[in-house]
């Protein structure tokens, strides 16, 4: 995360606590401590049940988010690994269907990195990269195979673009889909519920009721900071790098500068 996140998560958190304080400060205004004293047990077993039932809630959102970050990255890396697969199978196509694949796979790549990656941080794919795409599975048109090699590479060809095929739609609909509306609503009314409750205790040291108050609000602001965070796999502070991709376009350039026959082995790969 770059240093301008982690500005962002200062603020995040460090705004949540500001409104946490002033709430209790207004609450402390309008009931007098007495009354605030005589009600701790009835608001103390409500904040039990509306606390665990946030917690739970949080903790749920939180992990899915993760995993929605880490499945996000394993897709890219699967999609990458199947455009160099296909690129490097397509060396044992007969001309012109060699050259085509080829092209239409650097092509792909080349625009997945300079369009559609910054087109996904702002929740869309990019037309250009789909009809690069679109090229690539039309490369193959009219072709059939003759030798014995032939028929053995083609089917592994055509399992390939479908893999790529299948791991870019699943890139684009999580680039699209996002953390749904009525989750940040349930977990901003959540917070607001529970951080209410820390209002209606009063404790004899106003510090140390400022203190505990702080570190609930803010471990709150935390765990929604990270929800924000890891929820939008391609955008904001921190999102899934597209150096795969770029792996993939040196890979190619060197392909292209061993030539067609020393390329036949195929170039070296870290």
């Amino acid at each position: 995360m770059n240093p301008e996140g982690y500005l962002n998560c200062g603020l995040f958190i460090v705004g949540g606590i500001a409104g946490t304080l002033v709430f209790v400060a207004l609450v402390r205004m309008v009931f007098p401590a007495e009354v605030l004293r005589s009600a701790h047990e009835v608001t103390g077993n409500l904040l039990a049940v509306t606390g665990t039932l946030y917690a739970v809630t949080l903790g749920m959102i939180v992990v899915d988010a993760m995993t929605r970050f880490e499945q996000a990255v394993d897709t890219v890396q699967q999609e990458s690994n199947c455009l160099v697969e296909s690129h490097e199978l397509a060396h044992r196509l007969p001309e012109p269907y060699r050259s085509r694949l080829q092209k239409h796979c650097r092509e792909y790549a080349a625009s997945v990195v300079e369009k559609e990656w910054s087109a996904m941080a702002a929740g869309r794919g990019s037309p250009e990269t789909r009809g690069a795409m679109m090229a690539i599975n039309r490369s193959l048109d009219g072709y059939e195979p003759r030798t014995e090699a032939e028929k053995a590479v083609f089917p592994l060809l055509v399992e390939q673009i479908s893999e790529l095929w299948r791991h870019r739609r699943e890139r684009i609909g999580t680039a699209t889909s996002g953390i749904p509306t009525i989750e940040w609503i349930a977990l901003f009314l959540g917070a607001l519920t529970t951080v209410m409750f820390t209002g209606l205790f009063t404790v004899d040291h106003s510090r140390l009721h400022v203190l505990v108050t702080a570190m609930v609000a803010m471990a709150i602001g935390l765990n929604l900071y990270l929800v924000s965070l890891f929820g939008y796999p391609f955008a904001g502070d921190l999102s899934v790098s597209v150096e795969p991709f770029r792996h993939d376009l040196a890979i190619f350039a060197e392909w292209g500068e061993q030539g067609p026959a020393s390329a036949a082995t195929g170039p070296s790969r870290p």
